[in-house]
């Protein structure tokens, strides 16, 4: 089977820990997310509910006659008190702290890393253990989703997983 994690491309708002707001593309973030789709199609779509995802999943959809499924367990870790806010109102440092250890130093109100690795993989699980049914799967998610399934995949502690670069707009295959 053939996986791609395409990460939603550049939001209205700018550099944010936005989690599940539920913010637009910029015209710069749908053009980077047309690029890495460019001439590649797949067998199914599962996307995350937030726009930022989801239009791009119906558009795909759309224009490729390919089924695509929204779930909700694909959005965003929940950022608690952080959510909407940039690294300069939250201060470098504990920020630092946070991708360092995310388990101990999760921002206040925010969900906590392990529910959040449950509800991915609650349906990456059945995806991947579904391999006669499809070939070929994008999932259009964010940054923290694609962290996640990475980390499981790659059987890595979940507390490491925010040591993975995801670009923007970033489209990656993996074969499973």
């Amino acid at each position: 089977m053939i996986l791609d994690l395409l990460r939603h491309g550049e939001p209205e708002g700018g550099r944010l820990y936005r989690g599940n707001q539920d913010d637009a593309l910029t015209e710069k973030g749908w053009q980077q997310m047309l690029d890495s789709t460019q001439n590649k199609t797949w067998d199914f779509i599962a996307t995350s509910p937030l726009v930022r995802c989801a239009n791009f999943a119906k558009h795909l959809s759309d224009t490729q006659h390919t089924p695509y499924q929204i779930f909700n367990e694909l959005e965003e870790l929940g950022f608690g008190d952080w959510q909407g806010k940039s690294t300069s109102e939250i201060g470098q440092d504990i920020v630092d702290q946070f991708k360092a250890n995310p388990v101990t130093n999760r921002p206040p109100n925010a969900e906590k890393l392990v529910d959040f690795q449950t509800r991915v993989l609650s349906v990456l699980k059945p995806i991947i253990q579904n391999k006669q049914q499809y070939q070929s799967v994008l999932i259009i998610a964010h940054a923290g989703v694609i962290r996640v399934i990475k980390s499981y995949l790659d059987r890595s502690p979940i507390e490491k997983m925010f040591t993975i670069e995801v670009i923007s707009g970033s489209c990656e295959r993996i074969e499973i």
